[in-house]
């Protein structure tokens, strides 16, 4: 697990990080329920978080990792132990559900 932030402040807990065959990235916030629901923050056509089912990516992950410590951090995101702290000093932990 390692933590994103934004610079309004939003904290995520990343678990997992996928590359898919559209060369879209999933850094996974919430590991998938029981029926296959995770939550993540999508890089894609547009850079936003929500719901995605795993059975329906699975067929086009190229690359599937939970280990982070080599990877970039998501568009307008940086990794919070590799951030400042005046970046974003009131920063709140993001979590699903809300």
């Amino acid at each position: 697990m390692r933590q994103i932030v934004n610079a309004h402040g939003t904290k995520a807990n990343v678990v997992e990080h996928l590359m898919l065959a559209n060369h879209w990235e999933y850094y996974i916030i919430e590991a998938a329920d029981e029926d296959g629901y995770a939550f993540a923050l999508v890089v894609g056509d547009a850079t936003e978080m929500g719901s995605v089912w795993m059975p329906e990516l699975e067929p086009y992950i190229l690359h599937r990792t939970d280990d982070l410590s080599d990877l970039l951090p998501p568009p307008q995101w940086g990794w919070a132990d590799e951030v400042e702290e005046e970046w974003a000093p009131d920063a709140m932990v993001c979590r699903w559900p809300y």
